[in-house]
């Protein structure tokens, strides 16, 4: 359990879900990354955000290794392989969106400020160098996060073979006028 709550709280310092302040230090990009869940789940996603990350969006793609996950119930991971997934989160909502299914549900959100909880948790342990950004490494129980502008763009788990980086980053991106709405064909739930 606490190894999970570990995972859980390490991924939250990433994302920015009705802050009362702006949790980035610029205000809009689109950053590509790579991630592993272990021995069960690889992919890619793309996070874009606009107004210092106080609107963001994410879309992933997931492959599950069926055969590191064949001994699990179906109701755990369901039949497909592929999984293709969209959230948005805005001021006071985060929408969820599975694009294969062409479904997606609403999630109201707080004014919670998780980040000053979860840095009481971290320590700085270096400074690095990671795509050419200067990076703050920190250290939350054995889990390493590269900090550039208050985005983590690379996350170590070594003991669980998990790990997630940026593989990109456009600082220059331009934010379409319908980048952050779900898609008007999504059957909300």
């Amino acid at each position: 359990m606490r190894q999970f709550l570990t995972i859980l709280i390490a991924f939250i310092g990433q994302i920015s879900i009705g802050y009362s302040q702006a949790p980035y230090k610029i205000n809009s990009c689109k950053i590509d990354f790579v991630f592993a869940g272990g021995n069960f789940v690889k992919g890619i996603k793309t996070l874009i955000f606009n107004d210092s990350g106080k609107i963001e969006k994410q879309l992933s793609v997931t492959y599950r290794d069926t055969s590191a996950t064949s001994e699990f119930p179906k109701e755990v991971f369901g039949n497909r392989i592929v999984y293709h997934q969209l959230s948005i989160h805005k001021n006071d909502s985060i929408f969820y969106v599975d694009l294969d299914s062409m479904t997606g549900n609403r999630k109201v959100t707080s004014d919670f400020n998780s980040s000053s909880f979860i840095n009481d948790l971290m320590k700085k342990i270096k400074t690095d160098t990671f795509l050419n950004k200067t990076c703050d490494v920190m250290d939350f129980d054995g889990i390493k996060l590269w900090y550039w502008n208050g985005i983590v763009l690379k996350k170590e788990f070594p003991m669980d073979g998990i790990y997630e980086y940026a593989t990109s980053i456009d600082e220059n991106y331009i934010i379409k006028e319908d980048e952050f709405q779900v898609p008007k064909d999504i059957k909300m739930e």
